[in-house]
């Protein structure tokens, strides 16, 4: 069984290195965390496996400092459920979140076949500016 999906501090290392790693590592990251058939539920819209790729090759290439925090972690057979808050910096610009995931395991591999996430997030300090609604 996958360690990002059984344990808490394997989740919060995968947590960490989903957003600081380096852009052409990407591929490595995602490809040892999901299956090929993975997608992503992010505040509402569907997101396929390549363009889920796509999108952390960006968020590593504007992301200069991550700090994911996660507070709760729970795994029951192939359900997995999390709640994080963190800081992490975007271009320079100082930012806050906060992240409910809901997930299904590969039972064989330990990998997300599907993850299902809502978050908000905003200035430092402040109010939540994006997916609010």
């Amino acid at each position: 069984m996958s360690e990002y999906t059984s344990t808490r501090e394997g989740f919060q290392r995968a947590m960490e290195w989903s957003l600081t790693g380096r852009p052409e590592d990407t591929k490595e990251y995602v490809e040892s965390t999901t299956l090929p058939t993975f997608y992503q539920v992010m505040n509402g819209k569907r997101i396929p496996y390549d363009d889920y790729v796509k999108g952390i090759v960006d968020w590593r290439g504007k992301v200069t400092d991550n700090k994911p925090v996660v507070h709760e972690f729970l795994r029951d057979g192939d359900q997995l459920a999390a709640h994080m808050t963190g800081s992490i910096k975007i271009e320079g610009a100082a930012t806050d979140f906060e992240s409910f995931m809901f997930a299904k395991v590969d039972k064989e591999s330990g990998k997300l076949e599907w993850l299902v996430e809502r978050s908000v997030w905003g200035p430092a300090g402040g109010a939540p500016e994006h997916g609010t609604s």
